[in-house]
């Protein structure tokens, strides 16, 4: 869930991944997809992710998460190379039908409504980015669109609709009930 967040990647993406292409440069993981994925094409780039080592302070950072994930299915791994590997013997590279649906779970078990679906990540972390002050350009290169592309625009960044008062969003974080 971190690196479908963090990344704004299609799960195809997520599942195109191979552990040899993951490297750490000037204090971040950069994740080169080198299979052909939806945008890949002639004289276009392939899929780069990017992300930052977060500090101590920070309660998640993905990268701690990605690496721990490595280190604890090291040994279900065996010749896979695959980043995402299935839970059940016999293990195997875990295919984008398969992520989707831990992706989905996660959103269940967090509480948020079952009408999302796993790309609904790719809407939410490309308007979180928006929200923040990350410009179209880095937006665009991060999640993959081309340079033209209105994609962003048209269908990804959504206002956000208010409703009830504006204490509620808090006290519903930080109820006990």
């Amino acid at each position: 869930m971190l690196l479908a967040l963090t990344s704004g990647q299609r799960v195809q993406t997520l599942a195109s991944i191979d552990t040899k292409g993951i490297s750490v440069v000037n204090g971040a993981i950069r994740i080169a997809v080198n299979k052909t994925v939806k945008t890949s094409g002639r004289g276009r780039p392939q899929p780069v992710i990017c992300l930052p080592i977060y500090s101590e302070d920070c309660a998640i950072c993905p990268v701690t998460a990605l690496n721990q994930y490595l280190k604890m299915t090291r040994p279900l791994r065996g010749d896979i190379t695959s980043l995402f590997v299935t839970t059940k013997p016999p293990f195997k590279a875990a295919f984008s039908q398969t992520i989707s649906r831990w992706l989905k779970e996660v959103l269940k078990l967090s509480g948020v409504s079952c009408k999302f679906s796993a790309h609904s990540t790719r809407h939410s972390s490309t308007s979180a980015a928006h929200r923040n002050g990350v410009s179209y350009d880095l937006i665009r290169k991060a999640a993959g669109w081309s340079e033209k592309s209105s994609t962003f625009a048209r269908f990804y960044q959504r206002p956000l609709v208010a409703r009830g008062k504006e204490t509620d969003f808090a006290q519903a974080v930080l109820s006990c009930a």
